[in-house]
């Protein structure tokens, strides 16, 4: 939800998914994606897991649903041609960094069972190391789903079974156990597959999936699926083709299971997720955040842009920025000549208005000299949330916050008091919504002086969206113009933590994009 909503505002991959999702960017949403990628590139798995990267980090960056999304989609290309899984499985792990917690896991998931060879003994030894209350935290799946082909002795139920019996997200762990299974066996047996049948259900009918036209069946489905790969593998030039004949590896190099150098890059744009790249003809251009793509209007915010020249030849380039009235970048316009081959670094101080809006897409012209038209990138800026905040009944003070986590230890001092905190929130139409305040401390919640939330679950494990108890959500009537937003909050002796969430009342809880959390009347 989160991820949607920054793209709605302007944020490009893979800034949508590193902002404000620290809770779900370590989840499974994007491993349970990763089959059509290994499909599309089979025996390829470099091909696969770069696709599978870029498909991650939409949604994903910055965390280890990215390494769970390359991790599955290598396995699953590699055992297209590798029958022994401990082979396939050590090749896949070198597709993501071995100080992942997900590739911990995983070694440790194969440690354990060549000593045991008990599933619901390697089952307990996961738990006690990876354990997370939050079912769809991704290193504990991912080593539940490699205990289930472990301990299956090649038969598709039994590594079903198994990986749903260990427990937790048991939809994506039977998912991929019987995805990986039934590219090791070739088919799937009539016991599993004749109760289901071959038609192809989906959540079109009430809005879950848009703007596709289903197929009829899996066997149209795969059809469709070999051409595409048959066109990819060849665009990119893999050493693969998929034809009728007998399988013969014998002209696959033997390094093309393996990652290459371009792995590195991988990693290091998940680890540092606040850059956007930019491939323009002369010139490759990439937009350095420096961090949380925020700002507020007390502090400037620092950007830098990043120009590496592909040519073998100097270039003379001149950038220009485009920004609205009220707003003002230093230097406007910058002049550098870059090297051949050679990279150069920019920096630009952005300064906001008073009047913030929530969301704000500046512009850089990018200018070389000689060549045809200039070019822009995006620069897209979100509004920090303007709160008012008293401790103990103390004076007023304002805090710009970057992201709907409110910072409650830091407000209480980590120790038992009041806090009290308000908002304002700017609607452009009457609206019916629901506001959310996923909280473990005790608190109350008035929306335009009426009190809608009042709970205190110390136990609950906070996250964001609508994911929470139903007393911490409450559907109210958004007037347009200025709305308020009280919250009294009472911290007792363990850590808080708490949230701040507007969606629609529909099932899908989309998060609202057109309010203003940044000015008061």
């Amino acid at each position: 939800g989160f991820a949607k909503r920054n793209l709605r505002w302007g944020l490009l991959p893979p800034l949508s998914g590193a902002y404000d999702n620290d809770f779900w960017n370590d989840c499974m949403g994007s491993p349970i994606r990763s089959e059509i990628w290994a499909c599309l590139a089979p025996a390829s798995p470099r091909l696969a897991v770069r696709f599978a990267f870029e498909d991650a980090i939409v949604d994903h960056a910055g965390g280890e649903g990215v390494w769970g999304e390359m991790f599955n989609a290598a396995l699953e290309s590699i055992v297209f041609v590798k029958r022994d899984l401990n082979e396939a499985l050590d090749l896949a792990l070198a597709f993501i960094p071995q100080d992942c917690q997900i590739a911990r896991a995983i070694n440790d998931t194969c440690k354990w069972w060549s000593e045991l060879k008990d599933w619901l003994k390697v089952r307990e030894r996961i738990a006690e190391k990876y354990w997370h209350r939050e079912p769809t935290h991704a290193p504990q799946n991912l080593a539940f789903t490699v205990l289930g082909l472990l301990a299956s002795d090649g038969d598709f139920g039994k590594a079903i079974t198994t990986a749903v019996n260990c427990g937790q997200d048991t939809d994506c762990t039977g998912a991929t156990a019987g995805s990986i299974m039934g590219i090791l066996l070739g088919e799937v047996s009539k016991k599993w597959a004749e109760p289901l049948g071959e038609t192809i259900a989906t959540n079109l009918s009430w809005g879950g999936i848009r703007n596709i036209v289903p197929l009829p069946d899996v066997r149209v489905l795969t059809d469709e699926v070999v051409a595409a790969a048959q066109r990819i593998l060849a665009w990119h030039g893999a050493p693969v083709r998929i034809a009728d004949a007998p399988t013969d590896l014998t002209d696959l190099p033997e390094d093309w299971l393996k990652p290459d150098d371009g792995i590195y890059e991988l990693w290091e744009r998940n680890r540092y997720p606040w850059r956007i790249d930019f491939a323009l003809n002369a010139v490759q251009v990439s937009v350095d955040y420096k961090g949380l793509p925020t700002v507020n209007p007390e502090v400037a915010k620092t950007v830098t842009i990043w120009l590496r020249n592909r040519e073998p030849i100097p270039l003379s380039i001149t950038l220009v920025w485009d920004v609205p009235s009220d707003w003002r970048v230093e230097p406007m316009r910058s002049s550098v000549t870059l090297p051949a081959k050679g990279i150069v670094g920019i920096n630009a101080n952005i300064f906001a208005p008073v009047r913030l809006p929530q969301t704000q897409t500046i512009w850089c012209y990018i200018r070389v000299q000689d060549r045809p038209a200039e070019v822009a990138v995006p620069i897209t800026l979100i509004g920090e949330r303007r709160w008012l905040v008293r401790s103990n009944n103390g004076d007023w003070r304002t805090e710009w916050l970057p992201e709907s986590q409110l910072p409650l230890e830091r407000w209480f001092g980590g120790k038992p008091s009041v806090v009290e905190a308000k908002i304002w929130v700017w609607s452009p139409r009457r609206q019916r919504i629901v506001v959310g305040f996923p909280c473990n401390a005790a608190f109350k919640l008035e929306f335009n002086g009426l009190e809608v939330l009042n709970a205190h679950q110390p136990d609950y494990l906070v996250k964001p969206g609508q994911q929470g108890p139903a007393s911490h959500y409450a559907q109210v009537e958004m007037k347009q113009g200025w709305n308020e937003v009280n919250l009294r909050i009472e911290r007792h002796d363990k850590p808080v933590d708490a949230y701040l969430v507007f969606t629609d009342p529909s099932d899908l809880h989309k998060h609202l994009t057109d309010l203003v959390l940044t000015q008061s009347p």
